[in-house]
């Protein structure tokens, strides 16, 4: 591109935004690998007064890193990016940017394909804020790249180990994932599955420490697998918490994530502990915005035949448990938060959403794997009524779990 690293765009302090901004400016073309050299400039108003530029002020400047992310979303024209802040050699450096922990590594989620600009965020929140369970701080920004406005982004932590992220002390994260996605990455494969299985963090694990950790897995996948899984002592219990593995089926369950226990499925070990499944990951198309039919209406169970699942189906302790669980989010307001989150994100992104959808003019279009309305046939086409199908499939989602749970565990 030839810029120059000297500032970041300048357009970014004048852009009149009740958002946080995020500059960056590359003197090369970003590719997936290796990150190139950047600048990065995050603004913000220090107080909650309106947007004139005078209130603005920057978060963070400094050095970064930058590369495509993704997979599928890479063939968007709206990237999504992997940022590493860094010092003047080039190492690491954390920053708590916009309130959230500090770090180095962080992810600008374009959200291209959900229309709504709010899924991640959403499904993240609740999974910390209702059930009580760690996923990734989120903020909502807009970016300036190389001085040309390029949309409303999702700036988020990445799934890590450490303070304010995944509390597994001296454990590890693994990533189940599509062969694909492998490559490049160092993994071993599920022995059950035959799926690979990505060291998230550590991600370059030590001899002895990979053969722990494969062992730890295949200890777990044996118990569950096992003729005697259901033993409350010698079954999958004595390798994998049950009461994460509840909420985090729920979680998945409620928004109807496609990808779940199939791509972007996480899960951790601390050391000396149980595994747990999770963090959640990557809820770009749940909630009802794909064409998978079992997943794009509100009623069916999603999840029965994916990897891990299924046998903790088969396991009527774990189901009842499922439904002891789900009444106790019911009381605590389940779906009067969602309707407050949503409320609330609505306002958060009014104004700014009309500048991305004039940059990206894709209202009442097709974008990979959208569905029509089924009220009217058609796409929808505004963001709005985005934001509305997204309330109303929730809704219907709750009521339908709220009868089919305790049906379930009645089979059981």
């Amino acid at each position: 591109m030839g810029a120059s690293l000297a500032a970041p765009a300048s357009d970014a302090a004048r852009l009149r935004t009740k958002l946080p901004v995020v500059a960056v400016r590359t003197a090369k073309a970003i590719p997936d690998d290796p990150k190139v050299a950047a600048r990065v400039r995050v603004i913000d108003r220090p107080g909650a007064r309106a947007n004139r530029t005078s209130d603005r002020a920057d978060v963070y400047t400094g050095r970064a890193g930058i590369e495509l992310r993704g997979h599928s979303s890479q063939l968007f024209p709206k990237k999504q990016y992997g940022i590493e802040l860094r010092d003047r050699r080039g190492e690491g450096r954390d920053a708590a940017l916009l309130g959230m922990p500090a770090d180095d590594d962080w992810v600008l989620s374009a959200g291209y394909s959900d229309k709504s600009l709010m899924r991640n965020a959403i499904a993240y929140r609740t999974s910390r804020e209702v059930f009580g369970r760690y996923a990734p701080e989120t903020r909502y920004v807009e970016l300036v790249l190389n001085g040309r406005y390029r949309g409303v982004y999702t700036l988020i932590q990445r799934i890590e180990l450490g303070e304010g992220r995944v509390d597994a002390e001296d454990g590890w994260i693994l990533e189940l994932v599509f062969g694909y996605q492998a490559l490049g990455e160092r993994r071993f494969r599920s022995p059950r599955t035959g799926r690979p299985l990505i060291y998230t963090d550590p991600d370059d694990p030590g001899r002895r420490q990979a053969r722990a950790i494969r062992r730890d897995v295949v200890r777990f996948e044996r118990a569950l697998y096992g003729p005697r899984f259901r033993h409350p002592r010698r079954g999958w219990r004595a390798h994998l918490d049950p009461a994460a593995a509840a909420d985090h089926v729920l979680l998945q369950e409620l928004f109807g994530n496609p990808d779940a226990f199939h791509a972007s499925a996480y899960f951790h070990r601390p050391r000396g502990g149980r595994i747990a499944l999770g963090p959640i990951w990557d809820f770009d198309i749940a909630m009802g915005n794909t064409t998978v039919d079992r997943f794009r209406t509100p009623p069916g169970w999603h999840l029965g035949g994916r990897p891990y699942v299924e046998r903790l189906y088969r396991d009527g302790r774990f189901v009842r448990a499922m439904v002891a669980r789900w009444r106790e989010l019911r009381r605590a307001g389940l779906r009067r938060e969602l309707r407050a989150m949503i409320a609330a994100d609505a306002r958060r992104l009014r104004g700014p959403h009309a500048r991305n959808f004039r940059r990206w003019r894709i209202l009442g279009r097709y974008v990979w794997p959208n569905p029509v309305d089924p009220r009217t046939g058609r796409y929808r086409p505004t963001w709005r009524s985005e934001v509305a199908y997204m309330k109303r499939w929730l809704d219907a989602r709750i009521s339908w779990m709220n009868r089919a749970l305790p049906a379930r565990a009645r089979r059981r």
